[in-house]
């Protein structure tokens, strides 16, 4: 049998901080046959240093070399645009992993294309919520955020929110193949790949468990945050989410979504869902 080639893309930029335990936890992995990607997106810190070293030392690390400084979403879509292979995982530089997270990832997604032939999978997890030192805050980022994935059906159904967090997410060749590139009005990486991955009719299926320890550091480009009363700041929070969800439905919308009545009517469904369960 052929043996299937994994690319883990890993986005860096200003992550000498936390780089080398997060490329220590992958190097831990209880599953082989993968190839660590690096692209740095401009780092003025130590962060060349330590990617320079660690692709010494390892034959399966190899640093991208093409110009950046455009920032995460298009760090990662730079990535999956220039890497041939067959399935794929996002990697943040600041998280680490669990030992079996690749395992487990590819063992659920074994079973799907078995199950489901020729179509775009991608499998994601939930997170473990840590402080900088790996402490934990949370056991469940899903609930934490209040976040169903098993409501995540249809192509529809993603006006709700994003459902899968990209450190978590691994898919497959036909999940590449469908998602659009360029991307000009993709909010992030993670989110433009589902939502291609669900209008191509293909299958986003969550992994009830923990495999990436998420850290919260007050750097994150994008990070936890549970829900907190009604004040001055969480109404002006309410007032930029409100043109966060006008850009969410611009990139749906990119993809063929349909009216703005539908992407209410659809968020409004998926709170009552949350509410009833």
């Amino acid at each position: 049998m052929e043996r299937k080639q994994l690319a883990i893309l890993l986005a860096t930029y200003n992550g000498e901080g936390f780089l080398q335990e997060q490329l220590d936890s992958i190097y831990r992995q209880t599953c082989c046959g993968w190839t660590l990607y690096i692209h740095d997106d401009g780092s003025t810190d130590g962060t060349p240093r330590i990617i320079a070293d660690n692709a010494a030392r390892h034959d399966n690390v190899v640093v991208l070399d093409y110009k950046g400084g455009t920032g995460p979403k298009d760090n990662f879509l730079g990535m999956l645009q220039r890497v041939d292979a067959d399935y794929y995982m996002f990697c943040d530089q600041d998280d680490a992993w669990y030992d079996n997270k690749i395992e487990v990832s590819m063992q659920r997604m074994q079973t799907l294309e078995t199950e489901c032939a020729d179509r775009a999978i991608v499998v994601h997890t939930d997170l473990t919520v840590v402080d900088g030192n790996l402490k934990p805050l949370h056991k469940s980022f899903w609930a934490f955020e209040g976040i169903r994935p098993e409501y995540f059906t249809t192509f529809d159904r993603l006006a709700a929110s994003n459902v899968a967090t990209g450190c978590t997410m691994l898919f497959n060749r036909k999940a590449k193949e469908v998602t659009v590139n360029p991307a000009p009005l993709a909010l992030m990486h993670d989110a433009w790949v589902v939502a291609c991955t669900m209008k191509s009719g293909g299958v986003v299926d969550g992994i009830a468990r923990p495999l990436v320890y998420y850290r919260q550091h007050g750097d994150n480009c994008l990070g936890a945050a549970p829900k907190k009363r009604l004040t001055l700041a969480t109404i002006v929070g309410g007032v930029k989410m409100l043109a966060a969800n006008r850009k969410h439905y611009r990139m749906l919308s990119s993809l063929g979504y349909g009216t703005i009545f539908t992407y209410l009517k659809n968020k409004i469904d998926y709170r009552l869902y949350t509410r009833s369960q």
